[in-house]
């Protein structure tokens, strides 16, 4: 299809994506003659993942080539990027504290060299990691080093400190209440979809269950405040 076709299909501005093609977040289309080039199916999945970052994220376009650059790798296998998928969509909508993410500029977890630790400017001490590890262990999950554990025993030891202690069983529970919602989200992802379909479906899905849970906790601390007023009346 031609720029035009291409831009209509994918509801993106030409100028937006000649842009995209100048900061590498789109490869070029394929030259048809000296003025024309011509683009496929490939695209419209790259212009729709970055739509929806740019959207429902705001991401940062160094954030976004960042992922792209991961995409096109091809000797990143598409386990590893669905963990660089799943960093980014916690950086861009969870509600976590910077403490809790990757410092910028340090590579994702998913890129780092097996067995290397966390980076030590936002680690959680011992014994939150060790409370991760046996909620982990208790659920039969595997226990890799992820940007999610890295995230899960920061924002514990953070509430534990703020006055809100959590403990092995709350975090199972917790795990075991929201697996089910997972599930349908890791369902739709297929090994014949592109890369770029991969990653929309995995940050999609971690967006839309980041929103649904902090609404419903939301949900259950407000109507809980109200029915402790109305007994205490």
């Amino acid at each position: 299809m031609k720029l035009s076709t291409l831009a209509a299909a994918a509801d993106v501005s030409a100028a937006s994506i000649k842009y995209y093609i100048h900061e590498g977040l789109l490869p070029p289309g394929q030259k048809k003659n000296a003025t024309t080039a011509v683009y496929d199916e490939t695209h419209l999945h790259r212009l729709a993942l970055i739509r929806w970052l740019r959207e429902e994220l705001a991401t940062p376009i160094a954030d976004i080539a960042e992922l792209t650059r991961a995409i096109d790798d091809d000797s990143l296998p598409t386990i590893e990027l669905m963990g660089v998928c799943q960093e980014l969509a916690l950086r861009g909508n969870s509600g976590l504290p910077a403490s809790a993410q990757r410092p910028p500029g340090s590579p994702p977890f998913a890129l780092r060299t097996s067995g290397t630790q966390p980076t030590e400017d936002s680690p959680a001490p011992d014994r939150y990691d060790e409370l991760v590890s046996e909620v982990i262990d208790r659920l039969g999950w595997p226990d890799e080093e992820s940007a999610a554990r890295n995230a899960l025993a920061r924002v514990v030891a953070l509430a534990d400190e703020g006055g809100y202690p959590a403990t092995v069983e709350s975090v199972v529970a917790q795990c075991r209440a929201i697996a089910p919602l997972a599930q349908t989200h890791v369902r739709p992802i297929s090994v014949e979809h592109s890369r770029d379909k991969v990653c929309l479906s995995v940050i999609r899905g971690i967006t839309v269950s980041n929103r649904q849970l902090i609404a419903a906790s939301a949900l259950a601390h407000a109507s809980l405040s109200m029915m402790s007023r109305s007994s205490d009346d």
